[in-house]
């Protein structure tokens, strides 16, 4: 790709992919929380009646904790929540009647108690979190590609780069041994301009400097440090 290329040429996941850096903090965050809730909002829908969705939430025991709270607060998602969570509460009742739990060979040391806690493990990974997965896996796999745009590497640093779980995933990707050294280079740009707002909202909040204006980068700087380092906590109230 050449530098300077403008938007009109690109593809919808490059375009994505860009408008997400527009934004402060992990583009991939926000692009993996957007996959994981339109996932969600779709159960509300078609999705809670489609066969291969409800056989994967039964695998999983429904969502993770943390997408079952967001799907509890969507609005009109009590009949869907009911449909799907009745059906692993009826797994939990078969799968603990009495003569399903008497211990086997293999958990026979163990005694009954284990062998009830291993029925009681999920069969799957949440649904949802795989989804968002996926999606993190796809943009971090068109990074890689349009990383050596010089537009990509100015909205990269703008936006404070990858968290730390997510650049750790993205250089474990295919194509990441080719531009590793560009990535890491434009990433420690971005830890860099972090570094400096940390230092000066630090020396701004000693008494000897109170009478200097804190500036907003400076003032955010810490809870961004947070976001650089396990991601973002919910990127649809970030703007």
């Amino acid at each position: 790709m050449n530098n300077g290329s403008s938007f009109q040429r690109l593809a919808p996941l490059q375009l994505e992919l860009r408008a997400a850096m527009a934004s402060q903090g992990c583009p991939l965050c926000r692009l993996a929380t957007k996959a994981e809730r339109t996932f969600i909002d779709s159960l509300n829908y078609e999705r809670v009646l489609d066969l291969k969705t409800r056989d994967a939430l039964k695998a999983s025991r429904g969502l993770c904790d943390q997408h079952s709270r967001v799907w509890q607060n969507v609005q009109g998602s009590a009949l869907g929540v009911a449909i799907v969570y009745r059906i692993s509460v009826l797994d939990l009742l078969r799968d603990t009647e009495p003569d399903k739990v008497q211990p086997t060979p293999v958990f026979r040391r163990r005694g009954r108690a284990s062998t009830v806690a291993s029925r009681l493990q999920a069969g799957a990974q949440c649904p949802a979190c795989t989804i968002g997965e996926d999606a993190a896996a796809r943009f971090g796999g068109q990074l890689l590609q349009d990383v050596r745009d010089a537009e990509v590497q100015a909205l990269f640093v703008a936006c404070g780069g990858l968290c730390l779980p997510h650049l750790r995933h993205v250089l474990t990707l295919k194509g990441a041994e080719r531009v590793h050294e560009l990535l890491m280079r434009t990433q420690r740009q971005a830890w860099a301009q972090l570094m400096g707002e940390l230092e000066e909202f630090i020396r701004k909040n000693d008494y000897r400097f109170a009478d200097e204006s804190m500036q907003p980068e400076e003032g955010t700087s810490w809870t961004r440090a947070i976001d650089a380092l396990v991601g973002l906590e919910d990127p649809s109230d970030r703007g």
